[in-house]
């Protein structure tokens, strides 16, 4: 009997190795990563943003500074403003008012040629992606993205539109941040193949019938683009937003050396970078007088969505006052808002850790 309960504790062990040997052999990328995780993993060093897909191009015009005297905004809000920022832990602080920088200061930083992680700012760069695909033609709003992911093209979440995924209302399941190596979150954050854990999602509920922002339904959209256009993502981004906008440094995670990158979060640039966005978005897509960005498609961008006034296509918009500004209509996590916008047309792109770029068209 012992001898039989030996075999059976040793075939027990061995069915254990195997198994856990199949597990690291289909994602070792993601084990690597799982098992050396930074210290902070809300803010991990730019070390672990490896591989990455860094962009190191010639910088176009950037905005010329306003001499003393001659701010178009009160030096006195400004100087407040700035206070403010550095009291609160902030490390960078800019405006820019009529072509001209008002403010400009840092904190415990290099100073605007440091690279900064953005975290969730990086969704937005799906919008303006999926905006320049629409441009060319090679994919429309309400298509199904069954016809570009065929994975699942005949599966119910192939039914999935361009529209609700911009809407972060795809329908897809949305695991909370949990512990352990299977946790969706988890695995989508360190995996080695963002397209595998993508597609592992389920469909739970219609598309297009609940606000419910996830890091899966932003990477769809990069993945759903990509196999639109016929080429990585990355290059796309480069050759079709980066270049032209003038940007120079900036570098995004990517799942492995030969994968995708990621577009759900912790794209790292410079702050002066994110104001070259900031004036392309405010220009309807022009910038340094050429257009980059669809006539109107700013516009689009940032009409509110049907189930969620203060949310347009991946990107935060002031219309209506909430305390409390949700991330979801089923998961109690959101922003404090202390009070409203004096204005209303006032959209923003904003990451965890309260980094935020403003626009305020009026």
């Amino acid at each position: 009997m012992l001898r039989s309960l030996a075999y059976g504790i040793g075939g027990l062990a061995v069915c254990f190795v195997i198994a856990a040997g199949i597990e690291y052999s289909s994602d070792p990328i993601f084990w690597q990563r799982y098992l050396n995780p930074p210290a902070n993993p809300m803010e991990p060093s730019p070390d672990f943003y490896q591989p990455a897909f860094s962009m190191d191009e010639p910088a176009g015009p950037f905005f010329a500074t306003a001499e003393p005297g001659e701010t178009t905004i009160d030096p006195v809000v400004l100087e407040t403003a700035a206070q403010w920022t550095e009291q609160t832990g902030g490390t960078a602080f800019i405006v820019v008012h009529k072509g001209k920088i008002q403010i400009e200061r840092y904190w415990d930083v290099g100073g605007p040629d440091e690279l900064m992680t953005g975290r969730a700012m990086t969704k937005t760069f799906n919008a303006l992606l999926a905006g320049l695909a629409i441009g060319d033609g090679v994919i429309a709003l309400d298509d199904r993205i069954g016809d570009y992911i065929s994975e699942w093209n005949e599966e119910p979440q192939g039914d999935i539109t361009l529209r609700d995924l911009l809407y972060q209302a795809s329908g897809l399941e949305n695991p909370p941040l949990g512990p352990g190596a299977w946790n969706r979150f988890t695995r989508s954050a360190y995996t080695g193949d963002a397209v595998m854990v993508a597609l592992e999602h389920d469909l739970v509920r219609e598309p297009g019938s609940l606000f419910d922002i996830s890091n899966v339904t932003s990477q769809l959209i990069a993945i759903v683009v990509q196999r639109a256009v016929g080429k990585p993502v990355q290059e796309y981004f480069l050759e079709r937003l980066w270049q032209p906008i003038g940007a120079d440094r900036g570098s995004f995670f990517m799942d492995r050396a030969d994968g995708i990158i990621h577009i759900d979060c912790c794209f790292r640039t410079t702050p002066r970078n994110w104001m070259r966005v900031g004036a392309l978005l405010l220009n309807d897509g022009v910038s340094n007088g050429k257009r980059v960005l669809p006539e109107g498609w700013v516009e689009t961008m940032t009409t509110s969505s049907p189930r969620n006034p203060n949310y347009g296509m991946h990107i935060w918009l002031g219309r209506e006052y909430v305390p409390i500004r949700p991330y979801s209509e089923i998961h109690p996590v959101g922003v404090p808002h202390a009070e409203p916008f004096l204005s209303d047309d006032v959209y923003f792109i904003e990451g965890g850790g309260y980094r935020t770029l403003y626009v305020v068209p009026s």
